[in-house]
This record gives structure tokens, sequence and C-alpha cells, in this order.
């Protein structure tokens, strides 16, 4: 089963740390969810709990949606440039991703507390979540592309390769766990319901882009295919 193979590559070097920084970052999101409510009762639109927040859930989230290219960054990279490779790679990825929180913030504080504003949002991020674009973001997702091993170069790539992962996992699933932030009660809740519903699309198989209704497909790929983008062992 692709449940039974998703643990087994996520229970071995890198993935151990990465479930590890997920964990850490749901911790965080809990802490900053209460800290407000209790600061701010009744104000979980207010948009100065907007950047703890998305920094939380860029924690929390981020580290499952990375398993297979870390895992590939581990198993391909000399084992000395191993850890510089990868830290490369997640600034690249996290700064594409803070730039997005810049963006996103300016939108939250003009939607949040609108009802008429957030109706809006809901329908054209539905839109976009059944768009041909967006599948074609997620196909991209799967891409590998050829990195060197030696030197700068080496690092020159990974952190190219952070980039381009992180504009393609943004533009799929950024906008959902925008929603999750102006969800106004049960916030935790829809966080755990937006990061499986993200982790869950990252690694079904690409598919023909079109426009669709379906939200998770019924056939997910072997997660042990992911040992063909490197060997996650040591």
């Amino acid at each position: 089963m692709w449940v039974r193979a998703a643990l087994t590559v996520a229970l071995r070097e890198p993935g151990k740390a990465l479930l590890v920084a997920s964990a850490t970052g749901w911790i965080a999101t809990g802490w900053v969810l209460t800290a407000a409510h209790l600061r701010h009762p009744g104000m979980s639109h207010s948009p100065d709990h907007f950047t703890p927040m998305w920094l939380a859930m860029i924690l929390a989230m981020a580290p499952p949606l990375l398993l297979r290219e870390i895992g590939h960054l581990w198993g391909s990279s000399l084992r000395r440039m191993r850890h510089l490779t990868i830290a490369s790679f997640l600034c690249g990825y996290l700064g594409m991703w803070l730039l997005a929180g810049v963006a996103l913030s300016m939108l939250h504080g003009w939607i949040a507390g609108h009802s008429g504003r957030v109706a809006l949002a809901i329908v054209l991020v539905a839109i976009w979540h059944c768009s041909p674009a967006r599948q074609r973001c997620l196909n991209a997702c799967h891409k590998v592309p050829p990195l060197r091993v030696f030197g700068s170069a080496a690092q020159s790539d990974s952190f190219r390769y952070g980039l381009s992962t992180g504009c393609y996992c943004i533009a799929a699933c950024s906008l959902l766990m925008f929603l999750a932030l102006l969800v106004k009660d049960h916030h935790f809740l829809a966080m755990v319901v937006a990061a499986a519903a993200t982790t869950l699309e990252r690694y079904r198989a690409p598919k023909r882009p079109r426009w669709q209704l379906s939200i998770v497909r019924r056939r997910f790929p072997d997660w042990r295919d992911m040992t063909a983008y490197g060997s996650l062992s040591s």
C-alpha cells in the first residue's frame, strides 16, 4: 500500500528530520493561535497575527511536501557537500514562500472580516484549483532538473532547484493555506485539512491538465517510486 511505502520513506534519513521539523511547526502553530486568542479574543483576523501564523504554517506544512526533493538531494550529492546542498535548496524554497507571505499579508488585510470579499476569494480559489494551469504546476513539482555535484555549481543548481520548486509549490498550495487563515473559528482544524489535502495532491501521479472537479485522485502512485529520485538512505 502507498501509505506503508510513504511511512517507510519518511522514517529514513533525512525524512525523520523533516517530520521533526513539521511537528515543531504544528506545535508553534498551536502556540501562536493560543497566544493570539489570549491577547485579542475575537480578533483572529488581525493583520498582526498573519506573519507569525504564516511562518508557523510554512514550518508545519512544507517538510512533508519536500520528502521527494530533499531525498533526491540527499542521495545524489557528495556526502561531504550533502548538508550544504540541502541548505542551498531550502534557502531558495523558503525565500519564495517568504515573498509569497508578504504579498498575501496585504491581501489578507483587505479581505479578512468582510464576508463578501471572503466569499469572492473562496470562489476564485475554487476556480483556480479546478483549472488546467494549476495541474501544470502540480505536474512541474515532479520534474527534477539536472544537478551538478561539484563546487559552487552544485550549490547554484540546488538553489535554483529550490526557487523553481518553491514557485510551483506556491502556485499549487498557497491559496488553500491562505483560505485556512481566513477561517473565523477552528483555525487549527482548517490548517490540518489544508495540510492533508496539499500533501496528498503533491504526491499523486501527474495527469493531463484539464478542467476538473476532483480534488483527490482515487489512485495514488507507489511512494516507493520516490527512490527513483535518489535513495534516502545514507
